[in-house]
C-alpha cells in the first residue's frame, strides 16, 4: 500500500453521489441562488422602470359636487343662486417627456448596468457555492482518509499488544511493558473516533447546503483520479481567467459606470425638462342629472402645449446633489481597484498554496512506502529478540506520521 490507497473508497453506497452531481444538487435547491434569482429578476424590473420615461403618462381625473345648500350672490337686484345641485367635471391629459438634460437616457443605460449587475450577482453565487459543496466534499474525502489512518494505527497498536502479551507469557517482556501498550492502545482510540465524527459532521453540513434534511440519507462517491490527477498551472494565464471569469470584478466595472450615470442624472436638474401635453376637459352641471350631456349645462374643451421648466435657484441643492454623485463616483473607481488587486493576491495566495501541496505530496508520497518497509523490518527484529518495544514504537510513529503529513498535503 501507499498514501494514494489511504484516499481508496470503502464500500460505496449504491446510491451515492459525485461531487458533481451533489454541485448540481445544490445550484437547483440552495436557497441562496433562488434568492440570487429573485434579485435579478428585480434589476430586470429596475429596466423597465427606466424605460416608463420614455412613454407617454396618461391620467384620467373628474370630481362630483352635490350641493346641500346653495351659495347666494348679493346684489342691489336681491339674492341669486350661485351654483346648481350636481355638478360634474373630468379632465383627461397625456404628458410625454421630451428633454430633460440626459437624465432619462442616463437612466435607462443605469437600468441595464443593474440587469446585468444582477446576473453576474447570480452568477457569483453560483460560484460560491461550487466552492463551498467542493470544499465540503473534499473535507469528507480528507475526513475519511483520516479515518483510514487513525484506524490503521489502532490496528498496529493492537497488533503489537498482542506481541508484547504473547513475549510476556514467554517471559520474555514485562508486566509494565504489556500496560504501556494497552495504555497506548487507549490513547489512539480517540484520534479515530474524532476521524470518524469530523466525516459525519461533513456529511450533516452538506445536507444543509443540498437543502436535505439531517435525517436524510446521503454519502458521497469519488474516483481516486479526482483528486490527484492535476496539474500547477501558470500563474499569468491564472490572472487571465479571473480577468475574463471572476464576476467580482465585472460588477466593480459596472459599478463604475453606474456611479457616473448618477453624476449626468444629478446634473440633469441644473437643465430643468420640457415636455408636451395633451388634455380634454368636460364641466356640466344641473339640478335634474349628475352627468349632464346637453350642450346648454355642460361644456368640453381640448388643448395641446408644452411645459418648459427651469430652476432657477434651489438653495445649492442640486450642487451638492452632483458633488455627492461624483465622490461617489470615485468611490467606485477605487473600490474596483481594490477588487482587481484583491483578486490577483487571491489567485496567487491560491496558486501558492496548491503548488506547495503538490510539492509535499511529492515529498511524502514515497516515505509511506518506506515506513512500512521500516515497521516490518521492525517487527520481525523485535520477534526474535533483537529490537526493543521503543523500537517498534518509533517505527509505527514513523509510519503515522509519514501518513499524516501525505494525507494533509
Amino acid at each position: 500500500r501507499d498514501g494514494v490507497d489511504l484516499f481508496a473508497l470503502q464500500n460505496a453506497d449504491e446510491n451515492a453521489i459525485t461531487i458533481n452531481q451533489a454541485i448540481d444538487l445544490a445550484l437547483e435547491n440552495n436557497s441562496s441562488i433562488q434568492i440570487a434569482q429573485k434579485s435579478a429578476q428585480i434589476y430586470d424590473q429596475q429596466v423597465k422602470q427606466y424605460w416608463s420615461y420614455v412613454y407617454p403618462q396618461i391620467t384620467l381625473s373628474g370630481s362630483y359636487t352635490r350641493t346641500i345648500h346653495p351659495q347666494e350672490a348679493i346684489t342691489s337686484m336681491g339674492k341669486f343662486r350661485m351654483s346648481l345641485d350636481n355638478a360634474t367635471s373630468g379632465t383627461a391629459e397625456a404628458t410625454l417627456l421630451l428633454w430633460k438634460g440626459g437624465a432619462v437616457s442616463a437612466g435607462i443605460r443605469m437600468g441595464k448596468y443593474h440587469s446585468q449587475s444582477g446576473y453576474l450577482q447570480l452568477n457569483e453565487t453560483q460560484n460560491l457555492i461550487k466552492d463551498n459543496v467542493n470544499t465540503l466534499c473534499f473535507g469528507i474525502i480528507l475526513s475519511h482518509a483520516l479515518i483510514q489512518v487513525q484506524q490503521e494505527n489502532l490496528n498496529i497498536a493492537k497488533d503489537h499488544l498482542k506481541e508484547i502479551e504473547q513475549k510476556y507469557k514467554q517471559g520474555l517482556a514485562s508486566d509494565l511493558d504489556v500496560l504501556n501498550q494497552k495504555v497506548k492502545v487507549s490513547n489512539t482510540e480517540p484520534s479515530l473516533i474524532q476521524a470518524k465524527n469530523a466525516y459525519e459532521i461533513g456529511l450533516l453540513t452538506l445536507r444543509r447546503v443540498l437543502n436535505k434534511d439531517p435525517q436524510d440519507p446521503l454519502s458521497l462517491k469519488w474516483e481516486l483520479k479526482s483528486i490527484f490527477d492535476y496539474e500547477v498551472p501558470d500563474l499569468e494565464e491564472l490572472y487571465e481567467l479571473a480577468q475574463k471569469n471572476r464576476p467580482e470584478l465585472m460588477i466593480s466595472e459596472l459599478n463604475v459606470k453606474m456611479a457616473k450615470e448618477q453624476v449626468n442624472v444629478a446634473k440633469a436638474d441644473h437643465y430643468g425638462s420640457l415636455s408636451a401635453f395633451a388634455n380634454a376637459t368636460y364641466t356640466g352641471s344641473s339640478n335634474e342629472v349628475i352627468i349632464p350631456m346637453s350642450s346648454y349645462n355642460s361644456s368640453y374643451g381640448t388643448a395641446v402645449g408644452l411645459r418648459l421648466n427651469i430652476p432657477l435657484f434651489e438653495g445649492f441643492r442640486v450642487t451638492s446633489q452632483v458633488r455627492q454623485k461624483e465622490l461617489a463616483y470615485e468611490q467606485a473607481v477605487m473600490q474596483a481597484q481594490d477588487t482587481q488587486r484583491n483578486i490577483k493576491i487571491e489567485v496567487k495566495r491560491a496558486w501558492l498554496n496548491l503548488k506547495e501541496a503538490k510539492e509535499r505530496i511529492n515529498s511524502t508520497g514515497g516515505t509511506i512506502g518506506q515506513a512500512r518497509k521500516n515497521l516490518h523490518s521492525t517487527n520481525l527484529r523485535y520477534r526474535n529478540g533483537l529490537a526493543s518495544r521503543l523500537d517498534l514504537d518509533d517505527a509505527a510513529l514513523l509510519l503515522h506520521d509519514a501518513e499524516l503529513q501525505f494525507v494533509q498535503a
